[in-house]
């Protein structure tokens, strides 16, 4: 069964970024001086995809629901500078195999809880140059039904690459 085909009977994996979440990974995106970003698991209405905006970025966005399905892509879009987004945590071994293989930088928010786990990713992680940019504080995710969902029991960090500037670097969020 192919991903998108996954993804599209179950909806565990499809829990929404809060403003306040997308805002910590601006300041670096500008530091790199990217310009065209792309957001491969990202519907119009993401809060990704409306700041980016707001923040002059040129975005390019896709969703499985649209007919965009990341595992499929060759070769990122055209001209895009990086990667960001929030994708499904389940297939977090497959979305970094493929993002190291594009060469891009990147910056996933993702689940910290068991990131190193499993062979595979422990050795794709050892083997790749990345960064953690690690938020103060738990995000609390919305579903499509715009609840939000209490405090997750597990802490989300930006899993990046070309990114930061250090390997390690701790910021503090300012919920709105």
């Amino acid at each position: 069964m192919k991903f998108s085909e996954q993804s599209m009977t179950s909806k565990t994996d499809e829990y929404y970024t809060p403003d306040y979440a997308v805002k910590i990974i601006l300041p670096y995106l500008k530091a790199r001086g990217f310009k065209h970003v792309w957001c491969p698991f990202d519907k119009e209405h993401s809060e990704f995809i409306k700041i980016l905006k707001e923040e002059g970025f040129n975005v390019t966005f896709g969703h499985i629901e649209t007919g965009q399905d990341f595992f499929e892509y060759k070769q990122p879009p055209t001209d895009v500078d990086c990667v960001v987004s929030n994708p499904p945590f389940s297939k977090r071994t497959s979305i970094f195999e493929k993002l190291f293989s594009f060469n891009l930088p990147f910056s996933m928010l993702m689940n910290f809880n068991g990131l190193f786990d499993p062979k595979a990713r422990f050795e794709l992680f050892k083997n790749n140059k990345f960064e953690l940019l690690i938020p103060k504080g738990r995000i609390c995710f919305f579903d499509e039904n715009m609840e939000i969902k209490k405090s997750p029991n597990f802490q989300s960090i930006y899993v990046c690459s070309g990114i930061l500037d250090n390997q390690i670097e701790f910021t503090d969020m300012k919920r709105e």
